[in-house]
């Protein structure tokens, strides 16, 4: 079974690829003959890899707006492509693979984490996304900078700079004041605290409920948030949010 980071680098190496990796999707899929389509479909499918005999294409589901997503869809397709995942379904003489793809989530498992990690590397390679995050503070300004340049989610980008950096970090996500998701650096592995809800002493659950952006991190006692116990107990949290939808990103450092 191929290692997902290895193909990824091995693409990235054979075919050339600039350094804004999401603009030479496509002409990685003509490389190999792999025909794509970006279209608006009513299903709620993200995007989906197809199989005619030999013959393979992409069809990448553009119903949500949104680029970034999008890029990171046609590259989950050319994981499960590139990795040589088989079939999942057959229906209506279509036989492929159907995926609701996502960037953050922690219940990713099998074929689908796979490609989800080839995605990562192809879209973030970790030597470029080390070298243009070194020395840098994590802050809502690095994230959504490294999001514009290699044209990826926030989401993504916070994910990918979770795995990457030395330092003790969390990135949280939540919906209506409901967790999603969340990432832990290395250096924070077994601090988090585990909660379904944002708890409601942390400066998150007051911006949340007011609908502010909070401009500056603010210093928090660890406890409203970790496990685990820091120096002095104290902890840097900031919060923003989509707050038309609900969607609101808290960082927590330390």
């Amino acid at each position: 079974m191929a290692d997902p980071i290895a193909k990824a680098k091995q693409v990235l190496s054979d075919k050339k690829v600039g350094d804004i990796p999401a603009l030479s999707l496509g002409a990685i899929a003509d490389s190999e003959g792999v025909k794509y389509k970006q279209k608006s479909y009513p299903d709620k499918w993200d995007g989906m890899l197809v199989f005619n005999g030999d013959q393979r294409g992409i069809l990448v589901n553009t119903r949500i707006d949104n680029p970034a997503r999008h890029n990171f869809t046609f590259a989950h397709e050319l994981g499960h492509y590139f990795l040589n995942h088989p079939p999942s379904f057959s229906k209506d003489c279509q036989i492929g693979i159907k995926c609701n793809v996502s960037e953050t989530s922690m219940e990713q498992k099998g074929r689908e984490a796979e490609a989800n990690r080839f995605a990562v590397e192809l879209l973030m390679p970790q030597d470029r996304f080390l070298l243009m995050m070194l020395g840098a503070e994590i802050d809502f300004a690095l994230i959504a900078g490294l999001a514009i340049e290699f044209m990826v989610s926030k989401q993504a980008c916070s994910y990918r700079l979770m795995e990457l950096t030395q330092k003790p970090c969390i990135v949280v996500f939540s919906k209506h004041g409901k967790i999603v998701s969340y990432k832990a650096s290395r250096a924070a592995k077994g601090f988090w605290g585990g909660y379904a809800s944002l708890p409601s002493e942390t400066v998150a659950h007051e911006m949340i409920i007011n609908k502010k952006q909070q401009s500056n991190f603010a210093e928090c006692d660890s406890r409203n948030w970790l496990l685990r116990t820091v120096p002095e107990q104290k902890i840097y949290e900031c919060t923003r949010g989509s707050y038309a939808d609900g969607s609101a990103m808290t960082i927590l450092k330390w």
